[in-house]
This record gives structure tokens, C-alpha cells and sequence, in this order.
């Protein structure tokens, strides 16, 4: 049985009391979130997620995969769907888009995620986005 010993005499004690007794000085403690509660942007959370979904897609379409999360290889080239979570996005009246080949598939998705990343696919994020769960107060009686 190992022998029970005092954690207060440890080194890597002394580190963290240090640390402890200058915390103040490095930061200002918070006891209410409240004061500080910064939304995040579901728009903002939207591109970051559509330019990561935009990379794998391009990667598994360079490696001849069959299907991905925003495309579909047909007999005569890929049919791309981009969404938003489960959504599909429609753009320009369609949500279906059907390119050639790897290079023209590829240079379809790099646009998209360039587009999203300058604000230009914002309402189709909009459009495509959840509704937001209610509160467990707020649900009907």
C-alpha cells in the first residue's frame, strides 16, 4: 500500500501556491458570467463549420472518394449540395449543383468556402439555421 503523503510538501505544490497567491495580479476574477455573457454569432459559428465541411470535401474529392458530406460522385462528375448542419443551403434558387470533374468540383467548393468566408453566403446560413431550443421555463404547460 503507498504510503499516504502531505501535498502541501510536494514541488509541484510550491509551483502551483505561487501561482495561487499571484493570481490576482495576473487576472481579475469573475464570480457573475453574467457581467461578461458574450453570444456567439450562430452566422460566425456557421462559416467557421461550412469553410472546415469545404477542406474535407476538397480533400475527399482529390482522393477520388464516392461521397461526402456536400457531394455525391454521379457517372459524369459530382453532384454538390452544400448545407448548413443537416440543411441544404439553397443559392441562387437551387440547392443541387452538378460540376464535371475533380478540378471543376474542386474550384466549386473553394469559391463557396471564399464567398461564406466574405459574408456573401449569410442568408442562406440564416435561412438554413435551427430554431433555437426553448428554455425549460418557457415550454407550454
Amino acid at each position: 500500500m503507498a504510503k499516504n503523503t502531505n501535498a502541501a510538501n510536494t514541488p509541484a505544490n510550491t509551483e502551483v501556491t505561487g501561482f495561487l497567491a499571484q493570481l490576482g495580479t495576473f487576472a481579475t476574477a469573475i464570480t457573475d458570467l453574467s457581467q461578461v455573457a458574450v453570444k456567439r454569432d450562430p452566422v460566425i459559428y456557421a462559416r467557421t463549420k461550412f469553410a472546415t465541411n469545404c477542406d474535407e470535401t476538397i480533400k475527399l474529392i482529390t482522393q477520388e472518394a464516392d461521397q461526402g458530406k456536400f457531394f455525391k460522385k454521379i457517372a459524369d462528375g459530382f453532384l454538390i449540395t452544400f448545407r448548413n448542419g443537416n440543411s441544404a443551403m439553397q443559392l441562387n434558387g437551387t440547392q443541387h449543383f452538378k460540376v464535371g470533374n475533380v478540378e471543376a468540383a474542386t474550384k466549386f467548393v473553394e469559391a463557396a468556402k471564399a464567398a461564406a468566408a466574405n459574408g456573401e453566403l449569410n442568408q442562406a446560413f440564416r435561412d438554413t439555421m435551427r430554431t433555437p431550443r426553448k428554455a425549460k421555463d418557457e415550454t407550454p404547460a
